[in-house]
């Protein structure tokens, strides 16, 4: 079940996490809660409505290590692996608690377990027990070195019988005395109560603490420790009360028991975690797929938000209306990562991973894609065994040694492909990594390989508009190589090496991409090059680094950034993804437009690997370790043509401060906005196809209500359009 996606409207943020790995969840009165190692979301109990929760919810959006429900104060206690605390009061009222997260410790400091007392909820980490006053919504004490001799003693979970409060440490369980008199801070106070090994899941029901160590599941009453019951070599995930009964969640079954120990077990195979809803019903998380899932007689039901079935990410494609993304499969030294995660297909708004075929059999390590712009085929190649072609979301071939001239490496057994491009007429090139004829071209139906002297470790292919083809050689530099259009025939082929020799920064390439103007854009370890005078390349070649002013400062544009990737979006912008967060820079370099960190934005990490797109829409996307985000920019690709123009919103109502957004133009074509009576009200430029409307005159005013015209007219002036729209002052 699933909420239908809408278009992201203009400069706005979606986050695209996968949920393949739920393994936390918990009910509420209303909701039930589950939380992935990068997303968060609740499924409505009474609907079955699934909503994300994320950080441009007011959410802290990071991964999400523990969740528990105070019922009787209508409070979820949200903790994240990097110390972060969040109450969410009666499902809509987010109060955030940074106080730990904020602290200068060096180490784990996830959110473990959470028990509650009173208005207390007790918070188990690897630095002791933080004690959140749920009525001031502050941590009121830290109970940290309580270890033996006084040392941070790490605190697995808690639970609170009687008058004492009880920590389930690596070796134990220590308590003390839970009462306003007794300094907890005091290690004094604490004493050793369980010592024969780990103290988990601590939980205090009817007289008794349950417990779970070694396999075993424990029960600790008046100063003696009893086996309750064995569950198997499955380790229990959880113990918790609902309803007047202790649940204990383990893979295999999950079992309840009553105050008069008598139990009921419900038989299932993987778990990682478990709750019970205000209704009574059963649901769990595996971990492994399917979300928060409700058992229901005889059955179950999964809930599954739509995303990536992994997080794992290495390239995107950079054009067409689909966006391809792979899982990656490279190490450092450009060898093998056996990573499993495969590709994802982003399409209307929906994620389809792995689509299954005859063609994607036994492959893994997914690297490089590419979109044939003349084709509309998009390319998948892998460091295993060949790549993929695609029309639009469905594979229809597979080349690799068996119908392609590809070398597989007799040690690792692999075909590495490491490059895709396609040049005016179409034909697909492609480098194969380490191969005798590196390069590669399939035209009319036929592979050619071309033996390059230069090297055979070559990647990332591109080709400019001359239809020379840039390479990145592993480690050192860039070859440039001209086939002269007779692949095959080395006799009137040319080449250049660039290294730091002739211009490069370093010789440490990582990225390479052709722009609208075909300027080659090098992205390397320390900052950007940019090579304009393509076609004089294997004559003299000069490789520029752009000077800007930029805040009142001059300097190289970009710095010494790490560039991992770089797209030209429809607008002829560059979005380039570094160490340091997003940069968009204007067409010719000369100005940084936007800058995304982190910190300003909903990016989920500061190191992003790769962006993509979807052409027609100018939604850009960044991979990042921590997941994929796009972002809806006001560009977008164009024909030389207008097509049917769209403006949105319309009509545009009181109150409203965003942009009219305007699509469907001629690429790059001067745009007028005037009134009925045919007075100039605002004047602008498309970016691509696209164009905006800051709602405003041009002197910065607002005009007056009543129906607005827009005229277009192409960069060559052959070409004319016109749109209409209500707008409300």
């Amino acid at each position: 079940m699933f909420i239908v996606a809408q278009e992201l409207p203009l400069g706005q943020w979606k986050m695209h996490p996968s949920f393949l790995d739920t393994r936390l969840c918990e009910a509420t009165e209303h909701f039930v809660y589950g939380a992935s190692s990068k997303g968060f979301f609740r499924v409505n109990i009474q609907s079955a409505d699934i909503e994300r929760l994320t950080g441009m919810d007011g959410f802290h959006g990071r991964e999400i290590t523990s969740l528990d429900y105070l019922a009787d104060k209508k409070i979820l206690v949200i903790g994240y692996a990097d110390g972060f605390l969040e109450l969410l009061k009666n499902e809509t009222v987010i109060v955030a608690i940074p106080g730990f997260y904020n602290e200068m410790l060096q180490g784990d400091k996830s959110i473990l377990h959470c028990s509650f007392k009173d208005n207390d909820a007790l918070i188990s980490t690897n630095f002791g027990i933080l004690v959140l006053d749920l009525e001031k919504n502050e941590i009121r004490e830290n109970y940290k070195d309580i270890g033996t001799n006084g040392q941070t003693q790490p605190v697995r979970s808690t639970a609170v019988l009687g008058d004492s409060i009880y920590a389930g440490i690596p070796d134990g369980i220590i308590a003390a005395k839970y009462a306003v008199n007794v300094n907890l801070k005091n290690f004094l106070n604490w004493k050793k109560v369980y010592s024969k090994g780990p103290g988990n899941q601590l939980c205090s029901f009817s007289d008794s603490i349950y417990f779970y160590s070694d396999s075993i599941v424990l029960t600790y009453k008046n100063g003696v420790v009893l086996n309750s019951f064995i569950p198997g070599k499955s380790t229990t995930k959880r113990i918790k009360v609902f309803q007047n009964r202790i649940y204990f969640f383990r893979p295999g079954a999950i079992t309840n028991q009553k105050s008069d120990a008598s139990r009921t077990v419900t038989n299932m195979n993987l778990l990682s975690s478990g709750t019970l809803d205000a209704e009574g019903s059963l649901w769990y998380c595996t971990g492994f797929g399917g979300g928060a899932i409700k058992l229901i007689p005889g059955s179950e039901i999964a809930f599954e938000p739509n995303g990536p079935t992994s997080n794992s990410v290495f390239a995107m494609s950079k054009k067409g209306n689909y966006l391809f993304t792979t899982g990656g499969g490279v190490t450092n030294t450009f060898g093998n990562a056996y990573n499993p995660a495969g590709f994802y297909i982003y399409n209307n708004f929906r994620w389809n991973s792995n689509p299954a075929s005859v063609y994607n059999t036994g492959l893994y390590d997914y690297t490089f894609v590419h979109f044939n712009t003349v084709t509309d085929k998009y390319y998948l190649a892998t460091h295993t065994n060949g790549m993929l072609e695609f029309s639009g979301g469905v594979a229809t071939n597979r080349f690799d040694d068996n119908n392609a001239p590809f070398f597989r490496d007799p040690g690792s057994g692999f075909i590495r492909i490491s490059g895709v491009a396609n040049d005016k007429e179409g034909n697909l090139w492609v480098n194969n990594y380490g191969g005798e004829k590196p390069l590669l071209v399939y035209k009319g139906g036929t592979w050619t390989g071309i033996k390059v002297t230069e090297s055979s470790s070559l990647k990332a292919l591109v080709i400019d508009d001359n239809d020379y083809k840039w390479m990145i050689v592993q480690g050192n530099g860039i070859l440039v190589y001209d086939d002269n259009k007779t692949p095959g025939n080395d006799l009137d082929d040319k080449s250049a090496r660039l290294t730091t020799s002739n211009g490069l920064i370093t010789n440490d390439v990582l990225s390479l991409q052709v722009d609208q103007n075909g300027y080659v854009w090098i992205g390397t370890t320390q900052g950007l090059n940019v090579v304009t005078n393509t076609a004089d390349i294997f004559v003299k070649p000069k490789i520029d680094r752009f000077i800007i002013e930029q805040n009142g400062s001059t300097g190289y544009l970009l710095g010494e950034e790490t560039i991992n990737d770089i797209c030209t979006d429809g607008g002829n912008r560059k979005w380039f993804a570094t160490n340091n967060g997003v940069f968009l820079v204007e067409p010719n370099g000369q100005e940084v437009l936007l800058k995304f960190t982190a910190d300003n934005s909903p990016l989920p990490d500061n190191r992003v690997y790769c962006i993509g797109q979807v052409s027609n829409s100018g939604e850009v996307f960044f991979g990042t370790d921590a997941g994929i985000v796009s972002y809806r920019s006001d560009a977008s690709d164009a024909d030389e043509t207008f097509k049917k123009i769209k403006i949105y919103p319309n009509p545009v109502r009181p109150g409203y401060n965003g942009l009219v957004t305007i699509e469907g133009l001629a690429k790059n074509a001067e745009i007028r906005i005037t009134d009925a009576a045919g007075m100039l009200i605002y004047q602008t430029k498309a970016n691509g196809g696209t164009a905006t409307w800051p709602c405003t005159k041009l002197d910065g005013s607002k005009p007056e209500s009543g129906v607005l015209y827009v005229f277009g007219i192409n960069e060559e002036g052959t070409e004319t359009a016109m749109g209409k729209f209500v707008f409300i002052k």
